[in-house]
């Protein structure tokens, strides 16, 4: 496979993946049941073609650890932006050089997928993820809240992956019931890596044929 930096043309994307990848190394030296989930997830351990920018994930929460966590992430050079604690979640802002990356965590105890995350140089690392159909029940739930082609084409994506189709059928009814066109479809052209960039016309016929 082509290392994942020779596929990234821009170089604030691969600033960023590179970014991306220190803070999720430094994330299972503290939080070994981290779960990632989201468009980097899917990118990163789905085969995913669109670009993230941001690292979601389900972790419990434990202040200690926390602090622990982003003690560790200023010691590899991250400075520490926004920190903003919730009753249920966590919102922060890391910059690396001038580098910025968003991490978001709910606090969640969560049963992870073992997956292999793809890294900027070629190789990769073992972390958790959560299954494609568990994606994709997430994804339909923020497409129809937002209506943002990004998640529409991850649903597209991660149909080739989903081995239970019975756990999928019921919310991709949902989105076809209940579809909207995209608010921003040209946005997809600026976030797709490489390779054919499809209309939502042609994503929601896909998806009629698989469900």
């Amino acid at each position: 496979m082509i290392p994942l930096i020779t596929r990234l043309r821009k170089q604030a994307h691969r600033d960023i993946a590179q970014a991306q990848d220190m803070i999720v190394e430094t994330l299972y030296t503290v939080f070994n049941d981290a779960v990632m989930h989201g468009g980097t997830a899917i990118w990163r351990c789905y085969g995913g073609n669109r670009f993230s920018e941001d690292i979601d994930i389900y972790i419990p929460k434990n202040e200690e650890r926390l602090n622990l966590f982003f003690e560790k992430l200023q010691q590899r050079g991250f400075h520490l932006e926004k920190k903003k604690i919730g009753e249920n979640s966590l919102y922060s802002q890391l910059t690396l050089n001038r580098t910025s990356v968003r991490l978001e965590a709910i606090w969640k105890k969560t049963e992870g997928l073992l997956k292999d995350y793809e890294m900027v140089e070629g190789n990769s690392i073992p972390i958790y993820t959560l299954s494609a159909e568990q994606l994709i029940q997430e994804k339909v739930s923020a497409y129809l809240h937002r209506r943002k082609i990004r998640d529409l084409y991850d649903i597209f994506i991660l149909l080739k992956e989903v081995r239970e189709p019975d756990k999928v059928r019921q919310p991709l009814q949902q989105l076809l019931t209940n579809f909207n066109q995209p608010v921003d479809e040209w946005e997809l052209k600026v976030l797709i890596l490489e390779g054919l960039i499809p209309t939502s016309k042609k994503m929601v016929e896909y998806i009629k044929n698989r469900n």
